[in-house]
C-alpha cells in the first residue's frame, strides 16, 4: 500500500467511508500485484529448487519410456489436459471476489504438478508402500496402505507449496477464501499430473500391447472420478491452515481450521481406502464413494459460506465512498454479495433485457471495487471508466417494458 493511502486512513478530515475504504485496501490486499521473481525472498529459492528437483525426477521417470509409448503418452496428456482446463475454467469462475493474479495461479498449478507430485509424493509414497507389506502383510496393505499414506504425504506436499506461496505473496494470500481457491489450484495441478502418471503407466505397463487403448481407458477412468479429488482435499486443508495461522485480514479460528484440515485428510483417506472400508464389495465401494462425495461438497459449501462474510465486508468498505458519493446504492452493493438480495434485485427488473443488464452490473461493481483497490483509492482513469460502465448498465437495467 502506498504511503499516501496510509496517511489518508489517519487523516482527520477523511470521512468514515474513506477511512473504511483505506483500511480495507490496506488489510485485504485487493488490487495487489504478484511478482514471482523475488531473489531476496528465501521462499523463492526454496520453491525454485524443489521445482527443479521435481522436474529432474519427472524427466527420469518418463524419458526412458517416452520413445516406446509416445502415442499413449500423447493421448493421455491431451485427455488429462482437457479435463484440467475444464476444471481450471470452473475454479476461475468461483473465484468471484478479488481474483488471484494469473501468475500466482500458475505458480500454484506448477507446484501441484511438479514438486508436490514428483519431488515429494511419488518418492515418499513408493518408499512407504514398500514398507507396509513387510510390517503388516499383503492383505492389510492391499486394503489400507494407500489411505494410511497418501492423506499425509500428498496433503503435506501440497501444503508446503501453499506455505511457500504465502511467503511469496503475503499481501495476496490473506483470507480463508484465498486459501480455498489457491489450495484448489494446487490440487488441480497435482490431480492432472497424477492422472497423466497413471495413464502413462497403464500405457507402458502393457508392454506394447495396445498402449493407445490402455492410455485412453485409464485416462477416462481417472477423469470420471476427478470431481472428488485433490482440488477438494487441498482446498479444505489449505483453507483450514489459514484459519490456524491467522492473518491481519483473517482472524484465527483454531477449531474451524482443525475441522477443515481433518475433513480434507479424512475424505482423502475415504477415497483411497474405499475398498477396505467396504470390505471389498464392489457395490459397497461405490457407496463409500457416494458418501465421500456428499460429505466433501457439503463441507466445501460450508467452507465457502464461512469465508464469504470477510469478503463481503471488504467489498462494502472498499465501495463505501462510492455509495456515499451516489455512484452506487446500498441495494446494488448488497445485490452483489448476498444470494437473496441478488435474486430480489434481478426479480425487480422490468424485462429480460434489464435482468441481463443487472447480471452484468454485478460484475461491473466488482470490477469497480478492484480498480479502486488497485489504484489505492485514487480517482484514476480506470476508476472513472468503471464508474461509467456501472452507470451504463444501471441505465439498461432500469428500462421499462414499453422500451
Amino acid at each position: 500500500m502506498s504511503d499516501n493511502a496510509i496517511e489518508t486512513s489517519t487523516d482527520p478530515s477523511a470521512t468514515d467511508a474513506q477511512r473504511r475504504q483505506d483500511d480495507a485496501v490496506k488489510i485485504s490486499g485487493w488490487g495487489e500485484r504478484f511478482e514471482f521473481f523475488q531473489p531476496h525472498n528465501f521462499s523463492f529459492w526454496v520453491y525454485t529448487a524443489l521445482t527443479a528437483l521435481g522436474a529432474v525426477q519427472a524427466w527420469s521417470f518418463f524419458a526412458p519410456k517416452a520413445g516406446f509409448y509416445a502415442d499413449g503418452f500423447a493421448i493421455a496428456a491431451v485427455l488429462c489436459g482437457l479435463c484440467g482446463l475444464a476444471w481450471f475454467a470452473w475454479f476461475r469462475h468461483i473465484d468471484r471476489w478479488e481474483r488471484q493474479p494469473g501468475t500466482l495461479i500458475a505458480a500454484a498449478l506448477l507446484w501441484g504438478a511438479i514438486p508436490a507430485t514428483f519431488a515429494f509424493a511419488m518418492t515418499v509414497n513408493t518408499a512407504m508402500l514398500g514398507i507396509y507389506p513387510k510390517l503388516f502383510g499383503q492383505v492389510w496393505s492391499a486394503n489400507w496402505a494407500a489411505g494410511a499414506t497418501a492423506p499425509i504425504t500428498e496433503e503435506a506436499a501440497k501444503l508446503c507449496g501453499f506455505v511457500l506461496l504465502m511467503g511469496l505473496a503475503p499481501r495476496l494470500v490473506r483470507t480463508a477464501n484465498d486459501g480455498l481457491i489457491i489450495g484448489a489450484f494446487i490440487g488441480l495441478g497435482f490431480a492432472v499430473f497424477e492422472d497423466f502418471l497413471y495413464s502413462a503407466t497403464a500405457s507402458a505397463g502393457s508392454f506394447g500391447t495396445d498402449p493407445f487403448g490402455n492410455a485412453v481407458q485409464m485416462s477416462f477412468t481417472r477423469i470420471a472420478v476427478s470431481f472428488i479429488s485433490h482440488p477438494l482435499f487441498s482446498a479444505l486443508v489449505c483453507g483450514g491452515v489459514l484459519y490456524l495461522i491467522g492473518t491481519n485480514a483473517q482472524p484465527r479460528k483454531i477449531g474451524r481450521g482443525l475441522a477443515f484440515v481433518a475433513t480434507g485428510m479424512f475424505l482423502h483417506f475415504m477415497w483411497d481406502d474405499a475398498g477396505g472400508l467396504s470390505g471389498g464389495n464392489g457395490l459397497a465401494v461405490f457407496g463409500v464413494w457416494i458418501v465421500s462425495i456428499v460429505i466433501g461438497f457439503t463441507v466445501l459449501t460450508i467452507a465457502f459460506r464461512r469465508a464469504a462474510p470477510r469478503e463481503y465486508q471488504f467489498v462494502r468498505d472498499i465501495l463505501a465512498p462510492e455509495v456515499e458519493a451516489g455512484h452506487l446504492t446500498d441495494t446494488e452493493v448488497e445485490g452483489v454479495l448476498k444470494k437473496k438480495a441478488r435474486k430480489a434485485f434481478e426479480k425487480a427488473a422490468p424485462n429480460r433485457r434489464s435482468r441481463k443488464a443487472r447480471k452484468h452490473l454485478r460484475r461491473a461493481i466488482l470490477d469497480l471495487a478492484h480498480d479502486v483497490a488497485r489504484d489505492k483509492s485514487s480517482d484514476t482513469e480506470a476508476v472513472r471508466h468503471s464508474r461509467a460502465e456501472v452507470e451504463r448498465l444501471r441505465a439498461d437495467s432500469q428500462l421499462t417494458r414499453a422500451l
